[in-house]
């Protein structure tokens, strides 16, 4: 069993080892439009290590419903930048004041089927604060123990041929699968803490 990460390892770790590359970043993508958006990738240490806050998307919500996700969304004209919307929509969904996030660098794009182009932005979050969901838009807090969602031996992938990206990733976690956008964010910034493990998975059968 994968002992729990503290925030220092786990610092050490991002700032020692380089981004993995993405196949969109280049000329060939100039000419898809795609809508810009922003999530909270926010890691909080409690007493059992670093937690990745994920929120559950209620039933009525047009887009993923039922989906685990990022805090996030649509970037807004009012918005000065991407990171401003990620902070923006992170306050709007779990209550959490700009003062308690510590933004610690932007994460790769992440293209969607729905046409957007989502940016995370790694933070962490005060060990104190305590998150207020807004019912609204999020249908619980979904903490997920961060050692256990990059463990790269417990996600599975399938290759598909789409327009903008071509590999599905899905991690099991207590019952719920987390997939999509988020488990690809996830999946690079595994890639990124633990590249000698970038070649794990387990296929979809």
């Amino acid at each position: 069993m994968r002992l729990a990460m503290t925030r220092n390892e786990f610092l050490r770790r991002f700032y020692l080892q380089p981004a993995p590359k993405v196949s969109w970043q280049g000329p060939l993508w100039d000419d898809i439009q795609l809508r810009q958006s922003a999530v909270l990738v926010a890691l909080q240490e409690r007493e059992h290590g670093l937690d990745l806050i994920l929120t559950r998307r209620p039933a009525h919500m047009r887009f993923h419903a039922h989906q685990i996700c990022f805090a996030g969304g649509r970037q807004d004209p009012d918005d000065v930048c991407l990171q401003a919307t990620a902070l923006r929509e992170a306050e709007e969904e779990l209550g959490l004041q700009e003062h308690h996030v510590e933004l610690i660098a932007p994460l790769p794009p992440q293209p969607v089927l729905t046409r957007f182009m989502i940016h995370p932005y790694l933070a962490f979050i005060d060990p104190k604060v305590q998150l207020v969901p807004d019912p609204n838009e999020v249908q619980e807090v979904v903490r997920a123990p961060l050692h256990r969602v990059l463990d790269h031996s417990s996600h599975y992938t399938q290759q598909v041929e789409r327009l903008l990206y071509h590999e599905l990733v899905f991690i099991p976690m207590d019952g719920q699968v987390i997939w999509g956008a988020t488990a690809a964010i996830i999946r690079r910034l595994a890639d990124h803490i633990y590249p000698q493990r970038r070649s794990l998975y387990r296929p979809v059968r």
